[in-house]
């Protein structure tokens, strides 16, 4: 493929880059950001760097605040109508993230979205799938309107956007495709295509087990006596995932499925769309997209924050380096520190896996808390609960017990114990819903995670866990967000009290 060639020569791969670089420069030249920034006399890397501060989302809020209300030609030529929805996972002026998703970052993502199929195709050798239905599980692709813009989500928003040639082999149709409530939308969706010849699916890699339950469910309930997906839809070949790590999940999908399923993955954002994917079926990485709109700067993560911090073009970094990405893209966000932190297994081609977020956040679903959001959660489970804390932390487990769900665990050493164990997990719950959207959606009615875990830790339990990893000095903090690994050590000497059936 003419992207192979591109990905593996340094020059090819350069000039993609600077191209998307310099045409996002151009077009919002004659913007207020613009002309601050003079990048109209952008034509390097280095005049880049030069004149573009690297900038958060906190940074970028009070413009955007600006163009939701209105504004025009403020980062982007005139009036962005759409701005995708994000959980917020920095302390922002707003409890969420609005991100602006302009027409053109629009038809980028759809060519980026092209990119993905085409690389299946290669990889099966023919286009079989083409002949059935794709059925994606995205969030309602309602807009909502918002004074003079409409809030939304990237993946809804791109549902409305299917171009015309294959809109017919596309599911749901528009009548489930705005279902708001998407425990309602995915039963919905699985009675009304449960004899249609689906052939793949699109989605968040989380999402796939729990539709297939409820497809099963749907099955049983005409008294069709099937125990696998494969009875149903013999033809489905692939699963077009993407958002989280897939391989976790992957035991409980293939279970469902009743025998191995190819996963596409690709990592995807709001910010910009689709920026790598899958390029070799089976093997970890995935292959970086140069030339669809996004421009792309890494910075060392030992580096994250300092003001003299390097800025990596992508045909400078090294593999194996942990990097802070930063994206320009067309829609007006410029030197836009996004919070991933990914790493290069290969470069020529430049093949990258994500590693994790700059601030440290849980994300079973793509809902990304925080960990302000859970010492706020903690704080209000201490309130409700009249008891008290020395330390406290939580973790994400996935696949509770074969049910394809995830679940938080949340562990405390307590000073003082709480003499209700269920209106304290309670509080930690509904504070998180409060907070956090996505959160919220997914844990209503248990539809992806269900209620979280309470583990108590034995007295010293938490200077314990921190000699276990090796981290002894007094200076260093108990985590409030513990990884798998480490969380695993956790879960060894701490104690599950069982608050829903106190």
């Amino acid at each position: 493929m003419a992207w192979d060639r591109l990905a593996a020569d340094r020059d090819r791969l350069r000039e993609a880059q600077l191209e998307a670089l310099r045409e996002n420069c151009r077009e919002a030249a004659r913007t207020e950001f613009g002309r601050e920034h003079q990048l109209a006399r952008v034509s390097s890397h280095e005049d880049f760097v030069e004149r573009v501060p690297l900038r958060t989302y906190a940074d970028f809020e009070p413009f955007l605040e600006r163009m939701r209300k209105g504004a025009r030609d403020v980062l982007w030529p005139g009036l962005i109508r759409y701005y995708g929805q994000s959980s917020g996972s920095s302390q922002t002026l707003a409890h969420h993230k609005f991100l602006p998703i302009s027409e053109r970052q629009i038809r980028w993502q759809q060519k980026a979205a092209f990119d993905v199929v085409a690389r299946y195709v290669r990889h099966a050798g023919h286009a079989r799938f083409l002949g059935g239905y794709t059925l994606g599980l995205f969030p309602p692709s309602t807009l909502k309107p918002d004074g003079p813009v409409s809030n939304t989500n990237n993946p809804g928003l791109m549902q409305r956007n299917v171009p015309w040639p294959v809109r017919e082999g596309v599911l749901p149709r528009p009548d489930l495709r705005d279902i708001p409530d998407y425990d309602e939308k995915l039963e919905r969706m699985a009675e009304a295509y449960l004899d249609h010849d689906v052939r793949a699916m699109s989605g968040t890699t989380c999402w796939f087990s729990v539709f297939f339950d409820k497809l099963l469910r749907a099955a049983a309930a005409r008294g069709r006596r099937v125990g696998t997906v494969s009875e149903l839809w013999p033809n489905l070949e692939v699963l077009f995932g993407g958002g989280i790590n897939a391989e976790p999940y992957r035991p409980v999908i293939e279970k469902r499925v009743g025998r191995p399923m190819i996963i596409m993955d690709n990592y995807n954002a709001t910010e910009g769309g689709i920026f790598a994917v899958t390029d070799r079926i089976g093997g970890p990485g995935m292959l970086v997209v140069p030339d669809r709109g996004v421009f792309f700067e890494f910075v060392p993560a030992a580096e994250h924050g300092k003001p003299d911090a390097r800025r990596l073009p992508l045909w400078e970094v090294e593999a194996g380096v942990d990097y802070s990405i930063a994206v320009s893209t067309s829609s007006g966000l410029f030197a836009y520190l996004i919070g991933d932190l990914v790493q290069f297994q290969s470069v020529f081609p430049h093949r990258l896996e994500f590693v994790g977020r700059t601030s440290g956040v849980l994300s079973l679903t793509q809902e990304l808390t925080s960990f302000v959001e859970i010492e706020r959660a903690m704080e209000a489970a201490v309130r409700a609960a009249s008891c008290s804390v020395v330390e406290f932390s939580a973790g994400a487990e996935v696949g509770v017990e074969g049910t394809g769900k995830g679940r938080y665990q949340i562990f405390v050493e307590f000073d003082q114990p709480p003499a209700d164990p269920r209106r304290f997990a309670r509080a930690f719950d509904e504070s998180l819903c409060a907070q956090n959207r996505v959160y919220r959606e997914h844990r209503t009615a248990d539809v992806a995670i269900l209620p979280p875990a309470l583990f108590a830790l034995p007295p010293g339990g938490a200077r314990r866990f921190m000699e276990d990893i090796g981290r002894r000095s007094p200076q260093q903090k108990f985590p409030r967000v513990v990884e798998n690994s480490k969380r695993d050590i956790l879960v060894k000497y701490a104690t599950l009290i069982p608050w829903e059936r106190a």
